[in-house]
């Protein structure tokens, strides 16, 4: 790893872990069957993985839990999700080695941007239903800039490769699903503000649903570029 990738690493490893630490500090559940309900889900969604064309990253379908989480959880209970999310998705069939270096920094970077988007978006949603909308849409925007971002960085320092490109490529094909995951997690939290988190669970199989086609997306993309 060169050194200025190192020192990038221990920067964002460094401040996720602590970010990390000071949030599960302040773990509280009010509802278990709920938490561990979408904790489940949350680890099964973290297994429909897409690989991004021409670019070592993965992403999976866990973002729309990154939203439920700062809509609905408090914020040891949205990072545990996250977090663990983000561990599966690492661990579960890599396409590349999943080395220690590689499962901290994802880690760390589901934690930066949980944390940078969570507090004003959740006091928000919470406390008016009326700006819930709104602040659904800015969470998404700060975790999904946040994120890519971050990751970006760390492709751009190893490669040796300008940052820009390489953001420019990530966020062009994340930017696709992003919205189908966002829809998704609007429908769940707006039905359990009105029957309940039961009966919210019943629309996260659309995520299933539409993993497929864009998994396909990117395959064929992958294969375009290839040729």
């Amino acid at each position: 790893m060169p050194p200025r990738a190192r020192i990038y690493f221990d920067c964002v490893t460094g401040t996720g872990i602590f970010l990390l630490v000071d949030g599960l500090a302040q773990f509280k559940v009010q509802n278990w069957p709920q938490f561990l309900a979408f904790l489940a889900l949350a680890l099964v969604s973290a297994t429909l993985k897409f690989k991004i064309p021409q670019i070592p990253v993965t992403f999976s379908t866990t973002f729309a839990f990154v939203l439920i989480g700062i809509a609905n959880f408090s914020l040891g209970e949205a990072l545990t999700i996250s977090c663990t999310a983000t561990l599966v998705q690492c661990l579960w069939r890599p396409y590349e080695k999943a080395t220690g270096r590689r499962l901290f920094f994802n880690v760390a970077a589901a934690c930066i941007g949980m944390r940078v988007a969570y507090d004003p978006a959740h006091f928000q949603m919470t406390n008016s239903f009326q700006r819930a909308p709104g602040m659904l849409l800015l969470a998404a925007l700060v975790y999904f800039a946040v994120n890519t971002g971050l990751v970006a960085g760390m492709v751009a320092l190893v490669e040796g490769a300008d940052f820009h490109s390489v953001w420019k490529r990530l966020a062009g094909y994340v930017v696709y699903y992003y919205p189908v995951g966002g829809l998704i997690a609007a429908i769940v939290i707006v039905t359990n503000r009105i029957w309940g988190w039961q009966v919210s669970l019943l629309i996260l199989p659309l995520l299933y649903v539409t993993y497929w086609p864009y998994r396909a997306f990117l395959k064929s993309r992958e294969l375009a570029q290839s040729s």
